[in-house]
């Protein structure tokens, strides 16, 4: 359901594919959040074990992550909808033969 959503690293500008991903509690075990597809989202390898450390925040709205930039990146700190994963395009999955 996660994969299905988010398609791949939920990070602006990180290509990595679902198959390279980790899921992120939004909202931590230790502090009381479920572990469920309301609460998780997919992160590359690099920015899961870096989310605390590299400015980025992320939350859940309506069920869907909203992502808002270091403030380096993004000095107004909007909050964004990821855009939609390439691996969501059919141009770039492979195709059946």
């Amino acid at each position: 359901m996660i994969t299905a959503r988010d398609g791949g690293c939920i990070i602006p500008g990180c290509d990595c594919p679902p198959q390279w991903t980790e899921v992120h509690h939004v909202v931590p075990w230790q502090v009381g959040g479920k572990t469920h597809a309301s609460n998780g989202v997919l992160l590359c390898w690099y920015h899961h074990h870096t989310i605390d450390s590299g400015g980025w925040r992320i939350r859940m709205v309506g069920g869907k992550p909203q992502v808002k930039a270091p403030h380096w990146i993004d000095p107004p700190g909007t909050w964004r909808t990821p855009e939609q994963h390439r691996a969501h395009d059919p141009k770039t999955r492979p195709q059946d033969e």
